[in-house]
């Protein structure tokens, strides 16, 4: 076919082909493209797919690059996640990485369709072109899925390119991502650097990877928990290599803590994906399982990697000064790189992010020369995403490429851990009466998370009469409610009193490290009784005199009661009884005579009976009891005993006889004792004594009577009997008397 011939067939053929095509696309500026985008296919969860060019067109970018000879290759599209599963109300950043099939460039690249009419949660750049694809991570699509109801799909992403041997592809290939939106949270796995793995043969490139979950700042903070990579780290592709033979992370949040970090150091050439498996249990405690595609490729020329100290995720606290991120540009095998700048990302920092400058380059990066950009993360309210800035350097071969850095990062809280004992206050067990059980219950001051709480203090070695049920006592998570307690009881044995110190250390929602400790004070306590002692313990008292009586309130085993109040008897008082008050209490009660409680009984009558004093208190172990006093008292007079024999005198005639009667009785009528004839017996011959000579009582009336019976013989001249008595009297005195009887017989 003749030269002309053949041009005219060519483009018709790229007419024909371009005909579908978008022309407002700057096919050959940088990796920010114009609307070119995804076409979203709903249905359920599914694998992804990797998207490959095919067919084969006239020479020229669809764009309106010029052609090139070359190899007709094909572009290789890596998924960060070949599934995307998110929690509602949270955020994950899907990187999709393009690449050369042979390393070779490919230029012309842009996603078709429309980045603009996203499914429902997705967003990204609403176009996306690359001037170059070739090997490195230069052509990198940041895109984010939010959801914020319950959903899935299959995201679909269309592409078009000019290969190598300058042949337009278009349509040239697709990429389907299954999505889904579920109640769970999910571990999210970070690469750095992002997108493709680069390393000369004999040089070596490290790779960290960080797994969080995507529901770090949700309203209620959840962690997942027992991630395991799966993947056996000691088989890994050729060239690749683990660190740590096995990772196992307890728990997932936020942060660095969960981390793998690679290195790939291939010794020939290679290229392909390396895909890790992992596993888990979300905050529902189901079962997940998880996979990381990493593509890599080995490279003749030179790489710039960009890392960020701190590593893994950013973290700062809101409104707390900000945590400063210093991003260091090296080359992968030490050799000079130069021309290197910032073309995207630092001129709109997501919020909260700062840099000291708008733009930012270096005339030559290699291995510690100071190429490096300094940003600060200090955000004011939560959040959470992925900062994304692309790059432009010129390798040691002299060729321009592209990278892009990705950084994770997520505001936090500097809250703190509390911990809170159920029942709260002082803790009090009654002695050889049951224990007291109590709950320590952690959680945070806002309700955020925290993770890795540890109580330090020994619980195999609590103070007496503490015990726990476990020797050592953690919890990977803590936030609100009741999820992380421990259960003490105090069972003491004998009366005593102190503090529970508890110490515990917790990483907070910021990762800090801290301690704090928890006093709880305790006593042991006795079912112990108040009584109360008077002295004298019973009163007599002569009217018109006096007499003291104190009561003393103590308890039965020298340990303390309190609140002790007189309740009955103190208002009114019985007649002649007097206290200095109406009222008697005592704040507390032990041992001693701190509590005492006096009296005095001054009667202006004879009388007898008891005083009741009734009383009420609070005994060590805090039981409500009651108590009496009883007091005997009487009041006495100091009276006396008469005797008085009827009849007297006594004259008969001798030969005859008569009865005689001596009647002792009181001078006031109120009862003496222990009445006894003392002198004047034996009586004289003629006399007899013919009844009892002792009465036990002698009151008023004929209840203590002596009876004789004189009975002369011969006439007897007038004479007398004297009869001497002693008794003791209603007042307890000791007293005597005499009786004197005057006779005679004719």
């Amino acid at each position: 076919m003749k030269s002309r011939h053949r041009s005219v067939l060519t483009l018709a053929v790229m007419l024909t082909l371009l005909a579908g095509c978008d022309f407002s696309s700057p096919w050959g500026t940088s990796s920010s493209g114009t609307e070119y985008g995804a076409t979203g296919v709903n249905g359920n969860n599914g694998n992804g797919t990797s998207g490959t060019g095919s067919g084969t067109s006239p020479k020229g970018g669809v764009g309106g690059e010029s052609g090139t000879n070359g190899a007709d290759n094909s572009v290789v599209v890596t998924p960060s996640s070949a599934a995307v599963s998110v929690a509602v109300g949270a955020s994950q950043t899907v990187s999709v990485t393009f690449t050369s099939s042979d390393g070779l460039s490919i230029t012309g690249f842009g996603v078709s369709g429309s980045l603009g009419t996203l499914p429902a949660g997705w967003s990204g750049p609403t176009t996306f072109t690359c001037a170059l694809v070739a090997t490195g991570s230069g052509c990198v699509l940041n895109l984010s899925y939010a959801p914020s109801a319950l959903d899935s799909g299959v995201l679909v992403l269309n592409y078009v390119y000019v290969d190598n041997a300058g042949l337009s592809k278009a349509p040239g290939g697709s990429v389907s991502i299954p999505y889904q939106a579920i109640a769970q949270n999910n571990v999210v796995a970070t690469v750095s650097p992002a997108g493709q793995v680069n390393a000369a043969v004999g040089g070596k490139q490290s790779v960290s990877i960080n797994f969080t979950t995507d529901t770090d700042n949700a309203t209620d903070d959840s962690a997942a928990t027992n991630l395991s990579i799966t993947s056996n780290l000691a088989a890994l592709p050729a060239g690749w290599s683990s660190v740590a033979p096995s990772l196992s992370c307890p728990i997932v949040t936020t942060g660095s803590g969960c981390q793998l970090v690679l290195d790939y150091a291939p010794t020939s050439a290679a290229r392909g994906t390396l895909s890790l498996d992992y596993s888990y249990t979300d905050d529902s405690g189901a079962a997940r399982t998880g996979t990381l595609n990493i593509p890599y490729s080995n490279i003749s020329a030179n790489s710039v990697v960009a890392t960020a100290s701190p590593s893994g995720q950013i973290n700062a606290a809101v409104k707390s000064g900000g945590q400063a991120v210093a991003v260091t540009f090296t080359t992968d095998n030490g050799q000079a790189a130069s021309n290197l700048q910032i073309i995207s990302g630092l001129t709109a920092l997501p919020a909260g992010w700062k840099s000291a400058s708008r733009s930012f380059s270096c005339a030559s990066v290699g291995t510690g020369n100071g190429c490096q950009l300094g940003l600060t993360y200090a955000p004011s309210a939560l959040a959470s995403g992925t900062l994304t800035l692309g790059y432009a350097y010129t390798d040691d071969t002299g060729t321009a490429q592209t990278g892009t850095f990705n950084l994770a990062y997520a505001a936090t809280t500097n809250d703190n851990v509390v911990a809170t004992p159920s029942p709260s206050g002082q803790i009090n067990a009654v002695v050889a009466e049951g224990s007291q059980a109590l709950s320590v219950v952690f959680t945070t001051d806002d309700g955020r998370l925290a993770t890795a709480l540890q109580v330090t203090t020994n619980l195999a070695a609590l103070p007496a009469g503490w015990s726990s049920s476990a020797s050592s006592f953690a919890c990977t998570s803590v936030t609100s409610g009741s999820g992380c307690a421990l259960d003490l009881t105090y069972n003491p044995a004998a009366w005593g009193a102190g503090t529970l110190t508890l110490n515990y250390t917790y990483k907070n929602n910021a990762g800090q490290t801290r301690s704090a400790a928890l006093n709880i004070p305790y006593r042991a306590t006795t079912d112990d009784n108040v009584a109360g002692a008077p002295n004298p313990s019973s009163v007599s008292v002569i009217t018109g005199s006096s007499a003291g009586v104190m009561v003393t309130f103590t308890t039965d085993d020298g340990n303390p009661a309190s609140v002790l109040s007189v309740t009955s008897g103190l208002s009114p008082l019985p007649a002649g009884w007097m206290s200095s008050a109406g009222s008697f209490s005592c704040a507390t009660v032990s041992a001693g005579t701190a509590c005492q409680l006096a009296l005095s009984y001054a009667p202006s009558a004879v009388d007898s009976g008891t005083l009741m004093l009734g009383y009420s208190y609070t005994n060590d172990a805090g039981i409500a009891k009651t108590g009496t006093v009883d007091i005997a008292y009487r009041a006495t007079a100091d009276d006396t005993v008469n005797g008085t024999a009827s009849p007297n005198p006594v004259a008969i005639a001798h030969g005859t006889s008569t009865p005689v009667t001596v009647t002792f009785v009181t001078s006031d009528g109120n009862p003496a004792s222990a009445l006894s004839i003392t002198s004047g017996l034996p009586l004289p011959g003629d006399w007899t004594v013919t009844g009892p000579t002792t009465c036990a009582t002698v009151s008023a009336g004929t209840a203590c009577q002596l009876s004789l019976s004189y009975q002369p013989t011969v006439a007897e001249p007038a004479s007398q009997i004297t009869l001497g008595f002693s008794y003791t009297n209603d007042a307890g005195i000791a007293k005597t008397g005499t009786v004197t009887i005057d006779y005679s017989a004719s």
